[in-house]
């Protein structure tokens, strides 16, 4: 007998976002969270949907162009400390372009369709291989819903 014949709906929707401030070069999912892999997403009691994550280049008021890097998203089983390869997967990644937007010029998000369920336990990280340029950073926005 199937355990669920109905189909599963978030039941409120959910928010998160991250500043990517420092450089990680693995996309093996290596690192310290909140030092060099950071913390995007934690998922409800009972797992949540997560439709996409969307990249935006955030600055000061000072026009600074941006440092081209690759944004990663990871599923991990580690919410705090350190990640290893053998607990944090890569899901996803996207060249993140260079950009100089300013308070006339708006920058280009990057949008990442991810559709996927983050089991309670699990965690979404996320990080960029390159050192942000001072005045810039890379903000990773995670939208999807609870069940």
């Amino acid at each position: 007998m199937p355990a669920n014949t109905s189909p599963i709906y978030s039941l409120s929707g959910r928010f998160s976002s991250i500043a990517v401030t420092a450089a990680n070069t693995s996309s093996q999912g290596g690192g310290t969270i909140a030092t060099d892999i950071f913390l995007a997403f934690t998922p409800g009691a009972n797992g949540s949907f997560v439709r996409n994550v969307v990249w935006v280049l955030s600055e000061s008021t000072i026009a600074t162009a941006s440092t081209a890097t690759v944004g990663r998203i990871f599923m991990s089983t580690v919410g705090s400390g350190a990640t290893t390869s053998s607990n944090t997967y890569l899901i996803a990644e996207v060249a993140l372009v260079s950009q100089t937007p300013s308070s006339s010029l708006a920058g280009v998000p990057i949008v990442i369709p991810l559709n996927i369920i983050v089991p309670s336990g699990y965690f979404l990280l996320a990080t960029n291989h390159a050192v942000p340029v001072a005045n810039t950073k890379w903000n990773a926005n995670v939208f999807g819903g609870d069940y």
